[in-house]
């Protein structure tokens, strides 16, 4: 009788995790080193997501596409979540915020030698710019509807073709291209030319996105304990400081 009680109890507990653990998957942006690693499924945003999903008995499913097809396949519902949402105009109720995982800083970048002064958005209009995908959305006050510019997927071509000259202001977050240029540099062989970086807005925020209410307050709970033990800034301390042959910096917001 004994052994039989301790059976259903046993077998109880086991389904009671099962209620309330579960797959996520979530899509996240490509080429987005050293927040997202997609070779080895790693990055310190998706490490910082996977971690918190992992506290409250979730296990993450990451999944990978074009940074400007996220919010296409999270409104198809091919996915659980994604780890950033710009849309604005769906109902409130269809989807659920988890708390700000990180902060991505989005600056200009140009050649130090070239001397480019950059003081308002009709200043880019007098050159050639490359910015990652779907930008515009961002940063409509900078890159208006009718603004030109080149975009890429892979943003260590961002490097390349700034440092060869190719395009005159690369748009990336600081630590990307920090990343990025590392890798160009090793890559290459070659010593990188110095670079000015313009600083003309704030750190933005991302929140990971759910289709489930239960799964983001799960989520907004790991987070905090990770914070609260400290591995949250272990993780963030792997980040490289954005100062790779970074020789002068203009701050447009002061």
């Amino acid at each position: 009788m004994y052994n039989f009680k301790r059976i259903i109890t046993i077998f109880l507990m086991l389904t009671s995790l099962n209620v309330y653990s579960e797959e996520v998957v979530m899509i996240f942006g490509e080429s987005l080193e050293p927040y997202i690693i997609k070779e080895s499924n790693s990055g310190v945003e998706l490490s910082i997501i996977k971690e918190a999903l992992a506290l409250a008995g979730h296990e993450l499913i990451p999944v990978y596409t074009q940074l400007d097809r996220v919010a296409f396949m999270f409104d198809q519902n091919k996915v659980d979540a994604a780890h950033r949402y710009i849309k604005k105009d769906k109902e409130k109720s269809s989807y659920f915020y988890g708390n700000v995982t990180l902060e991505y800083h989005d600056v200009f970048f140009t050649l130090h030698e070239r001397n480019i002064t950059l003081e308002s958005p009709p200043d880019l209009n007098d050159y050639t710019l490359l910015s990652f995908q779907d930008a515009k959305k961002h940063y409509p006050r900078w890159l208006p509807t009718g603004y030109k510019h080149s975009q890429t997927s892979s943003q260590i071509n961002q490097v390349k073709l700034l440092q060869l000259g190719l395009v005159d202001i690369v748009l990336s977050d600081k630590n990307i291209f920090s990343s990025n240029s590392e890798l160009y540099r090793l890559s290459s062989g070659e010593k990188l030319k110095g670079m000015r970086m313009h600083i003309f807005t704030p750190p933005y925020k991302y929140n990971p996105i759910f289709k489930s209410r239960e799964v983001a307050k799960d989520f907004n709970a790991g987070l905090e304990k990770l914070k609260k033990s400290g591995r949250y800034a272990e993780i963030m301390s792997v980040i490289q400081k954005a100062d790779i042959a970074i020789i002068s910096k203009v701050d447009l917001t002061l």
